[in-house]
């Protein structure tokens, strides 16, 4: 399965966000409103880890290894390659692309799973897509609130 966004930011420097990326408090803020426990979390450069607990019907772990780090002045770009995951998914891939665009900047997560069962992937689909379609609205907020 597979699901991509663009965000566009107005009027947030580049920068800021990709100094945001690479700290905790973005990630605190993207999953406090979600059963989601953060159990570790050491960067998003390559062979940094990324641990969560989720909570869907009992605590499951969630793990991913951070791989393809490229960044500039310009972009930003790392993976997010699952390690351990939950409910049978056996394959997770979410790519992350910040760029700056004038006086803008375009966020951009792209989502790939796939899991055991044909149909099971198709059920968790939209419990798997929430947190990162939520997105649209939390990075503005985050941006907006960590600029004013």
């Amino acid at each position: 399965m597979k699901y991509s966004q663009k965000v566009i930011i107005r009027n947030i420097d580049y920068q800021k966000v990709r100094k945001a990326f690479q700290s905790i408090r973005l990630v605190e803020f993207l999953t406090c409103l979600q059963p989601i426990k953060i159990i570790e979390w050491s960067g998003i450069e390559v062979g940094k880890i990324a641990y969560f607990k989720l909570w869907l019907l009992g605590w499951r772990n969630f793990k991913v290894i951070h791989t393809e780090y490229q960044a500039d002045d310009n972009y930003l770009f790392f993976v997010d390659e699952g390690v351990d995951l939950p409910l049978g998914i056996n394959s997770w891939k979410h790519n992350h692309r910040i760029i700056k665009d004038k006086n803008n900047t375009i966020i951009e997560d792209s989502l790939s799973y796939s899991h055991v069962n044909n149909y099971m992937s198709y059920i968790l689909f939209p419990i798997l897509i929430f947190p990162i379609l939520i997105r649209k609205i939390l990075y503005r907020i985050y941006f907006f609130n960590t600029t004013n």
